[in-house]
């Protein structure tokens, strides 16, 4: 990329001050990729005289990123020790990380805009230069005098490259190189261009360095004993032989996944994951170090091949519902075989996942009679709740009775609820349902709850959460459309399911049909697109987050939502900065 050299300065700064005076989406004599760069300034607000970057103080002092560059740096600081160019290396948010810049003029230039360690250069705080326009189109770009957005960064000429990381491949940085408006800028792009490589060369170095450290504790585990090991991290994941023989592709699969929802801790932890072919594995966790770097994480396996109760009876399909996942199934199974054995059923599971649902159909299937389904989270008179309930069974038909978050019950809700239970046992059949099953958010084992209906209850069965049956987003994605479409043609394109079965889905079934319902209001008919999806549905990480940073992910996400994909709202919402925000939606890459 070559600078306008055909046009001088005075001939930019006019082309500059007419587009400020009446903005066109074309301004002849302007490159395409800055007049789109003054555009976005203009969509930001971004003032076109004063700079005002914004600050951040917590950044990242010990990342690959800087750890890779500084001797590569260094040297490039010696050998341009007699020229006025500064050297900026930034991370994936245009945060200033380093700055080295031995001319004392240019030095103190610098300082007077600002463009130190801890200011953000992105193109949402300061407009077109060239750290943010670097980030926004991910490739080098070099910015020359007026073609700054501000006034104040006309005196400087800046060439930035962009730095990715050399396994995953998204960008973590960038290389700048920045000098007085005259330098030959061609040649800054250039020397831009091959220290950015350098760099991403080093920090192949350095990954490698963190798992070849990973592996040597994965071949230590595996001469130690036998046993199925997993070793994981952000880049690979390592299964020995013995987890091969023992698993098969859709077991290892679903190893792998439970995997995630401990790896990254600093802390040993353990994992009890159902499988597809219907066995129960353990997943023992232990951190694995490089000095004080945390790489990655060992699972031995154990328990393995215990098979669940219901498991030879995978193969039910009950009305109403959808989904063919093996650990769905089983659930499935599992739910029928209470009902059919004449037990009362607890279900559990995190929120939305499917239990009032699957409740539900197990009771229409076996019990086709009425059903009471009743929430116990707002009862206020627990007495007069229970004579109410008790009068609608009484009634006649043996209903079944489903009872949603009966773990929300007060003590006095619990004793009447035992009361009336205990009546119902020794009652009649056509004084008693036909079927009685709660919800509950955890398993009740240790909980108060276990100490006052438990002993009803001869069934627990386990509702998998949604991440852990992704595959059954192909047959719920049509089925829950269907219910909010009506008669409309309204179907998602393949790249929409796709995306879709890439999300966590922390809240489960229920947020999927959310979405779904978002977005049939928004398109009457035809092909649901991925640029149909809210916000929260247009995040996509290459990397396994840890539990506090999926939390603080989807709290962001759920904020640009509520605020229409304001991100300066949106960060008023969650209490954090402007910068803060733009810098963790780059980091989740949440696409707003």
């Amino acid at each position: 990329m070559t600078r306008p050299g055909h046009r001088s300065e005075s001939q930019v700064s006019a082309l500059r001050e007419k587009f400020l005076s009446r903005p066109v989406p074309e301004l002849a004599g302007v490159r395409e990729i800055i007049s789109a760069s003054w555009r976005r300034a203009l969509e930001h607000r971004i003032d076109a005289d004063e700079p005002d970057p914004i600050f951040v103080a917590d950044r990242d002092e010990d990342s690959l990123l800087l750890r890779s560059a500084k001797p590569i740096l260094d040297n490039l600081t010696s050998e341009l020790s007699d020229h006025p160019v500064a050297i900026l290396l930034t991370d994936a948010d245009g945060l200033v990380v380093s700055r080295s810049s031995p001319d004392r003029a240019l030095h103190s230039g610098l300082d007077r805009i600002c463009l130190a360690p801890g200011f953000s250069y992105a193109e949402e705080s300061i407009g077109t230069n060239g750290i943010g326009t670097t980030l926004e189109c991910q490739q080098p770009v070099l910015v020359s005098g007026f073609e700054h957005f501000n006034s104040r960064l006309a005196a400087f000429e800046c060439a930035g490259a962009p730095i990715h990381h050399p396994i995953r491949g998204h960008l973590v940085g960038v290389l700048d190189l920045t000098s007085w408006t005259g330098t030959p800028g061609p040649l800054l792009l250039t020397l831009a261009r091959t220290t950015a490589k350098r760099i991403e060369e080093a920090m192949l170095a350095g990954a490698g360095a963190r798992e070849l450290a990973l592996f040597r504790e994965y071949l230590a585990s595996c001469r130690r004993g036998s046993g199925a090991i997993l070793a994981v991290n952000e880049d690979v994941v390592m299964v020995n032989n013995h987890a091969q023989d023992l698993y098969d592709a859709a077991d290892r699969a679903a190893l792998i996944t439970h995997t995630a929802d401990v790896a990254g801790s600093p802390t040993p932890a353990t994992v009890l994951a159902d499988l597809p072919s219907g066995v129960v594995a353990r997943l023992e966790y232990r951190p694995v170090r490089h000095g004080s770097t945390l790489v990655g994480g060992l699972f031995r396996v154990k328990n393995q091949a215990v098979p669940r109760r219901a498991a030879g009876r995978a193969d039910v399909r009950l009305p109403g519902l959808a989904g063919s996942s093996p650990v769905w199934r089983q659930a499935c199974a599992a739910a029928e075989a209470s009902i059919t054995g004449g037990n009362w059923l607890v279900l559990t599971g995190e929120s939305g996942t499917g239990k009032t649902a699957l409740a539900q159909a197990v009771a229409r299937r076996h019990a086709p009679g009425r059903q009471i389904v009743l929430d116990c989270t707002p009862v206020g008179n627990h007495e007069a709740w229970a004579h109410g309930l008790a009068d609608e069974v009484s009634g006649g038909n043996s209903p079944a009775v489903i009872l949603r978050h009966a773990d929300t019950l007060t003590d006095d809700g619990m004793r009447r609820l035992t009361e009336l239970f205990t009546t119902w046992q020794g009652a009649p059949p056509d004084d008693a349902p036909a079927w009685v099953a709660v919800t509950v958010g955890e398993d009740p084992r240790g909980t108060e709850i276990h100490n006052w209906l438990m002993p009803f209850f001869a069934h627990t069965v386990e509702v998998p959460p949604l991440r852990h049956r992704i595959e059954d987003v192909r047959r719920l994605v049509p089925a829950l459309l269907a219910r909010h479409a009506g008669n409309r043609d309204l179907e998602v394109s393949d790249a929409c399911l796709r995306q879709l079965m890439r999300l966590p889905w922390t809240g489960n079934v229920r947020q999927l049909d959310d979405v779904l319902a978002q977005v049939s209001r928004r398109r009457r008919t035809g092909l649901i697109e991925v640029d149909d999806l809210p916000a929260e549905c247009r995040t996509v990480t290459r990397r396994q987050l840890t539990r506090l940073e999926i939390m603080e992910r989807d709290a962001i996400v759920r904020s640009l939502a509520a605020n229409d994909g304001n991100k300066e709202r949106a960060a008023a919402d969650l209490g954090m900065s402007r910068a803060t925000i733009y810098r963790k939606i780059r980091a989740f890459s949440i696409v707003p």
